[in-house]
């Protein structure tokens, strides 16, 4: 997909760019997709300013998140016999790819946002600091595997995405959900649950609690 400023040649534009390919990058996503088993789309913001460029990637899974954790746990990802990487290190091969790709990119290359689709659940992990997600992807599905039944409540209800993490908004005053602002992704997420009838339920996940809060959730770009 290309930008329509593009075809402006006196279109001037001093702030991040979206769709501006990056080399290395169908590389990138080949092994994305051959280690995640999935279909990977990706999504750069090139920001000439800053002298970076941002990767928004989405995986497309034809399997359930049980499954995901399934093979997770099992050192089996996606058909394939990780057990020399303990347990397959999902966190040791998004750093590899990442360490190749910014080898070829001309400019620095970060994982902005890493989101999961599976059949069943989304998982969309936002970054906290530079290389924060292939630093702690590995974690994070642990993570999922450990809480599943707290989140699902029970095993009875599956919420359709889940945002890691969430943090309190500290701009208001006198409100009685506080939550602990460090750069961490053990703390709050955020959980959709469909409701029917187009009703949504968004509630908040303690995973030091294991418990839930209804408050607003709100998404920031």
């Amino acid at each position: 997909m290309s930008s329509s400023n593009r075809s402006k040649k006196n279109y001037k534009y001093a702030g991040p760019k979206t769709y501006e390919a990056t080399d290395g990058l169908d590389d990138f996503l080949r092994v994305l997709e051959k280690y995640f088993f999935a279909t990977a789309k990706v999504k750069c913001k090139h920001d000439s300013l800053n002298n970076r460029t941002d990767l928004i990637i989405d995986l497309f899974h034809n399997f359930g998140i049980a499954e995901c954790l399934r093979h997770f746990n099992n050192g089996d990802w996606g058909g394939y016999n990780f057990a020399e990487e303990s347990r397959s290190n999902i966190s040791s091969s998004l750093n590899k790819a990442l360490q190749v790709l910014n080898q070829k990119s001309a400019y620095p290359t970060d994982i902005m946002e890493l989101s999961m689709h599976f059949k069943d659940t989304s998982i969309i992990i936002s970054r906290l600091y530079r290389h924060s997600i292939p630093e702690h992807a590995s974690n994070i599905l642990t993570l999922v595997g450990k809480h599943f039944v707290y989140f699902t409540k029970g095993l009875t209800e599956m919420p359709y995405e889940i945002f890691v993490p969430v943090f309190e908004d500290t701009s208001i005053e006198d409100d009685p959900f506080k939550v602990n602002i460090e750069t961490s992704y053990d703390n709050y997420w955020g959980l959709y649950f469909d409701k029917g009838n187009q009703e949504h339920e968004a509630l908040i996940y303690s995973l030091q609690q294991k418990k839930f809060y209804e408050e607003s959730i709100f998404l920031f770009e």
